[in-house]
């Protein structure tokens, strides 16, 4: 795979871009970026929230960050809009003021600074190596190019690993706030049980294969406790912990919540609450490449996933998923 960066097309100029863009945007360059960051384990809604805050005029819901440099623009995956993201307009202008200035292979250097930050326990960032001076200041460069592109001073990451936002959490310049999704363990277990093929085009960029109950008990644990280490290092008026359920249930109320998190007033309408349209989202689960999409739950696991699996992560989980009020036996309520 290649860095380059295509150019863009003569009716497209990044200029043109930058001139839609209204002052209040302009003004967030100038201060700390605004980041709404979704933290928790995949199969739990967080693509799905994430399309929902985007529906709101200040916020730009992005999808999963973390992954545009490893692995989305150099193999040419796809945005939420249907295109490409080299050839998403939006992306092209974002990556093109993004790598404007810095050297070549800078998109590789960039990827290997990740996975050197990135882990919950990383030592560049835990002892500033050098080289975490730069990769924050490229990382607020990209967020910083976000926000003007798109012309919306608020972003979202849904990026879900904990160790991502500990690492934006150190990074002057970012105004971090961070939603903690959790579904029912047994429920995430359940859909992980089914594996996906892989197909670009619907959003699938690689083969999904069907994963172990064991694996996926150990992995919801470890991802929800380093989430709630995250809320303790941004503190209480910068997080919120969002369940799944309750989201499906009241997705009206919830987005207010979170919109209220970071000092704006809800948009959605009072009653009528029509279908999501998917933007410019990158990565996340497949559902993002649907035209549209209307919040509705998914419990089948409870009819369909065999008892004695539901028992055994139970058993497994019992701690957490009676902290996050759910039922540890099927007919009580949660």
């Amino acid at each position: 795979m290649t860095d380059a960066i295509l150019p863009l097309r003569d009716s497209e100029p990044p200029a043109t871009v930058e001139r839609t863009v209204d002052p209040s945007t302009r003004a967030a360059r100038q201060g700390p970026v605004k980041l709404i960051y979704v933290a928790g384990y995949g199969r739990s809604g967080t693509t799905l929230l994430d399309i929902a805050l985007g529906e709101h005029p200040a916020i730009m819901g992005a999808g999963e960050v973390t992954t545009l440099a490893r692995h989305v623009w150099d193999r040419g995956e796809y945005c939420a809009c249907g295109a490409r993201v080299r050839d998403c307009p939006q992306w092209r202008a974002i990556v093109t003021g993004w790598t404007q200035g810095e050297p070549d292979g800078f998109l590789a250097r960039y990827r290997r600074a990740q996975e050197r930050t990135e882990a919950l326990l990383a030592p560049a960032r835990l002892l500033r190596l050098p080289g975490w001076r730069d990769h924050a200041r490229r990382t607020v460069k990209l967020l910083r190019g976000m926000a003007l592109v798109s012309g919306r001073p608020i972003l979202v990451d849904s990026s879900k690993l904990p160790g991502r936002a500990f690492a934006l959490a150190a990074m002057p310049g970012i105004d971090l706030h961070v939603v903690h999704v959790v579904r029912d363990g047994r429920g995430v277990a359940w859909s992980l049980m089914k594996g996906h093929g892989r197909s670009v085009e619907k959003g699938v960029q690689r083969e999904l294969r069907p994963k172990p109950l064991l694996y996926t008990a150990l992995r919801w644990s470890m991802v929800n406790i380093a989430a709630e280490m995250l809320c303790r290092r941004v503190g209480p008026g910068r997080c919120i912990r969002v369940r799944y359920e309750d989201f499906v249930d009241d997705p009206r109320g919830i987005i207010g919540q979170i919109v209220a998190l970071v000092g704006e007033m809800p948009h959605l309408p009072a009653t009528g609450l029509t279908p999501f349209a998917p933007q410019h989202q990158v990565a996340g689960s497949r559902h993002r490449m649907q035209k549209s999409l209307s919040i509705k739950g998914d419990d089948k696991w409870k009819r369909e996933m065999p008892g004695w699996k539901q028992r055994l992560f139970t058993l497994l989980c019992a701690p957490l998923l009676r902290r996050y009020g759910y039922a540890l036996r099927s007919g009580d309520e949660s």
